[in-house]
């Protein structure tokens, strides 16, 4: 079931984030640089009052907010319980499984999980500086 709802939620919620976008973006800011849509400028100048503007776009952030947060949590939730597991890295099986090192099975062994271990081999003594 989340399954088939998975394209459509992530649909809306690309949407939502689009216009959230934009709602944020033509907010008047405060801090004296004004904003995309207020003033001479165009924007929903002419569509409505200052007051009613700020109430609008305080209203429609909120909305968007909610709708963003609430998409987002269940793309998480969907996503954390397919059935089928994909990575973006490393899907093919010789990526998940360790390549066993040549020479370590012995003969008539194709290096199954039965294999004897191999005692670990020591590690080659550096070479002194030819100066000293």
């Amino acid at each position: 079931m989340l399954g088939a709802l998975f394209p459509i939620v992530l649909a809306i919620h690309v949407i939502i984030t689009v216009f959230l976008i934009g709602i944020i973006l033509t907010q008047k800011n405060e801090g004296g640089m004004g904003g995309l849509g207020g003033g001479a400028s165009g924007g929903m100048a002419g569509f409505l009052s200052g007051r009613q503007q700020a109430n609008l776009l305080t209203k429609a952030t909120r909305w968007l907010a909610v709708g963003f947060f609430c998409t987002s949590l269940f793309l998480a939730y969907s996503d954390s319980h397919r059935a089928a597991k994909s990575t973006l890295v490393g899907n093919s099986p010789a990526a998940t499984e360790p390549a066993a090192p040549a020479g370590d099975a012995p003969a008539g062994d194709s290096g199954a999980a039965n294999s004897v271990p191999t005692e670990p081999t020591q590690p080659a003594q550096p070479a002194a500086p030819s100066g000293q």
